[in-house]
């Protein structure tokens, strides 16, 4: 059985400056993958490489086994992806980019569980307010609730706690501990290594351009991961 995920030989380089040199490593179905290193180790360019908005300088990535260039369009339609950039239209409001976002991913009832997402992330007094007039919160509270409009296969964070009040933290993490029981896939780029060692099963570390560890999460703790990143 092919894994859900598999990156052969990545790199990526800048003119003479190298970000990313041969990265390997596959994800398997539901697993929660946390990727970690520190300020400037590549970490979003990576992610970026992976959800398709980048292309690698060279290798290769594969999803269920084929080449993701090759089923482009299938990856869009299982993949969900949360970075710092907003990815949201500004000059429309919540409801038109959720219905724009559900349009694409061919969604029954769209209209009904529209406003089931709008309440879940308390943005439903909002709705008709173009996105450009939103904080930095809201608009990330509204690209999680892209995700929660359909049932993606895989979710690629980048960051996705930042700019969320407590209130929103927990209920995401709600989300994400109830995709991945139900054998959802995550990769996570995380500062909050508590919390994603407390949630994730394995934990990559991306220092010196390459993955230095791949470990399971049984028995690590943050202080050992922040420790081999200061080493």
């Amino acid at each position: 059985m092919s894994s859900l995920l598999c990156l052969k030989g990545i790199c990526k380089h800048f003119g003479y400056r190298k970000i990313l040199e041969n990265i390997n490593f596959n994800i398997e179905p539901g697993e929660f993958v946390i990727l970690v290193g520190n300020n400037g180790a590549g970490k979003s360019t990576l992610l970026r490489i992976i959800s398709s908005l980048s292309k690698p300088t060279r290798g290769n990535i594969f999803f269920k086994g084929k080449n993701q260039r090759e089923v482009f369009l299938l990856w869009l339609k299982k993949m969900g992806y949360i970075s710092e950039e907003t990815q949201l239209y500004g000059d429309l409001n919540s409801i038109d980019n959720l219905r724009l976002h559900g349009t694409f991913h061919e969604i029954r009832d769209l209209n009904l569980k529209i406003k089931d997402v709008l309440s879940k992330i308390d943005l439903i007094n909002f709705s008709k307010i173009p996105i450009r007039k939103f904080s930095n919160g809201m608009k990330k509270r509204l690209m999680i609730g892209k995700l929660m409009l359909y049932q993606p296969e895989i979710l690629i964070l980048d960051e996705p706690y930042s700019g969320l009040d407590q209130k929103s933290i927990k209920w995401f993490k709600s989300y994400l501990y109830d995709f991945n029981k139900k054998g959802g896939t995550v990769l996570m780029v995380t500062h909050q290594f508590e919390q994603g060692v407390e949630m994730a099963n394995r934990v990559l570390v991306l220092k010196n351009k390459k993955i230095q560890t791949n470990i399971t999460t049984n028995g690590l703790n943050s202080e050992q991961l922040s420790s081999w990143l200061e080493e």
